[in-house]
């Protein structure tokens, strides 16, 4: 089996990373292939220093240094290239795999080609920080899109593939370097296979603390989400624009009000605003694409709307299990 663990200027926090790897196991051997994208920082020297520890460890390069610098899906592609094992397990540099993690998902990939791991949002951040609502994404199941043509997605940093489909599917795509994950999923669910969600491997997820990251994370995702929709065929239609203005509209008084409570130093008045900034940050991202115009051919169409009925088929069955 491979891990797989892109870094670019990851020294604040692959160390945590590295030290949980190292307590990692899987009967049949292991390898860690770390890619580095055009680091400048440390963080190379970091993993270097981990080879005793990490006897399997590759560092393969993802950048040639005077072009530009692609994208976390070029540097999964790369470390793949360099993959040796029948599986590969992705894991990011900011994050923390549980104890547990890889033979977990090592499992779960003996008897599944895609298999997803849970998300825990609490360890790595503040209190404020913590999810305002239940216990965050991916934490007690896949996120299913609540549009058409309502596919699950997930994170990458708790992918696992069988060799099997990724030859099948291709390579993560870089033209979406932010959802390349759901892009990912939602390829897979079109051709057919399903995604397993696997609670026994757990994944410690780190948020991004600063306000004006979480609003730059918010619009990458946002943006890159529509052109998502856009890609597939699946965007809103013509009246998209005038409803998503009045959504962007309708944030603003929450946003005043988690204002107000920050500057009061209400109890929640940082973790309100948190989410808000990050909400808005998403609505302007969507903003900047949804004016593109899709064509969505009838035999994309036809396909989407047969995964998606796959997909709810297989929602329904899980759920049937569960009670």
């Amino acid at each position: 089996m491979s891990v797989i663990l892109p870094c670019f200027n990851g020294a604040a926090t692959l160390a945590v990373q590295l030290e949980a790897l190292t307590v990692q196991d899987w009967p049949d051997g292991w390898e860690l292939i770390v890619v580095n994208n055009g680091s400048t920082d440390d963080s190379m020297a970091m993993a270097e220093g981990y080879r005793a520890r990490l006897p399997m460890l590759k560092i393969v390069q993802a950048h040639l240094p005077g072009t530009p610098r692609l994208g976390v899906p070029h540097s999964y592609n790369t470390g793949i290239e360099a993959a040796t094992g029948d599986a590969f397990v992705f894991c990011e540099a900011d994050d923390e795999v549980a104890p547990g993690w890889l033979a977990a998902m090592g499992r779960a990939l003996t008897s599944h080609d895609f298999v997803l791991a849970r998300l825990d949002h609490r360890k790595l951040n503040a209190v404020w920080l913590h999810p305002p609502h239940g216990e965050g994404y991916q934490s007690a199941g896949l996120y299913r899109m609540p549009a058409a043509p309502h596919f699950f997605s997930a994170s990458a940093c708790g992918f696992g593939l069988s060799r099997s489909i990724y030859e099948k599917l291709g390579p993560l795509n870089v033209d979406f370097p932010i959802v390349h994950d759901g892009e990912y999923c939602w390829r897979a669910q079109l051709a057919g296979y399903a995604l397993h969600f696997e609670p026994e491997a757990l994944v410690h997820y780190r948020e991004k603390s600063a306000f004006m990251a979480r609003f730059h994370q918010g619009r990458n995702w946002g943006r890159d989400t529509t052109r998502m929709h856009h890609h597939y065929g699946t965007a809103m239609g013509r009246l998209s624009l005038p409803r998503h203005l009045v959504s962007i509209v309708r944030l603003l008084p929450s946003g005043a009000r988690a204002l107000v409570s920050r500057a009061l130093r209400r109890p929640q008045g940082r973790a309100l605003l948190a989410e808000w900034i990050w909400n808005f940050g998403w609505g302007a991202g969507k903003l900047q694409l949804i004016l593109q115009k899709p064509g969505l051919s009838p035999q994309k169409g036809m396909a989407l709307a047969a995964a998606a009925a796959a997909a709810a088929a297989t929602a329904a069955a899980n759920q049937t299990v569960s009670g």
